[in-house]
């Protein structure tokens, strides 16, 4: 199930979306999320992320995955802020002409280990 979650704050960037019990039960995997670049530094990521985790953990969620860019070491740094983890480096693919590497990362809303991970 893919789900949008509009949300209430007086940003440009409101929207996420985010697959329910993928690729299992409990594993929902954030599928886009993106903050308008005159927002950024602001807080208003995290208060996104916030309210997309409660959201999502108030439905059963126990853990949240994602992908960002090898290439945008800004998402990266901040999703790791965020107490995500890496569970694997994905690629190159070819999107738009041009070979990318994905590295995948999670978040246990419960505070277990990851499966797949070192740590």
């Amino acid at each position: 199930m893919c789900a949008n979650l509009e949300l209430s704050q007086p940003y440009e960037a409101r929207d996420a979306t985010i697959l329910r019990d993928y690729p299992r039960d409990g594993t929902w995997y954030l599928g886009f999320m993106i903050v308008d670049a005159a927002q950024r530094g602001r807080g208003v990521g995290r208060s996104i992320y916030s309210t997309v985790e409660s959201w999502a953990a108030a439905r059963g969620a126990t853990e949240i995955r994602l992908a960002v860019l090898e290439a945008n070491e800004a998402a990266e740094r901040f999703w790791r802020s965020l107490g995500f983890i890496e569970y694997r480096r994905v690629g190159p693919d070819t999107f738009k002409m041009r070979s990318h590497r994905r590295i995948e990362l999670s978040r246990r809303l419960s505070g277990a280990t990851v499966e797949g991970s070192n740590k």
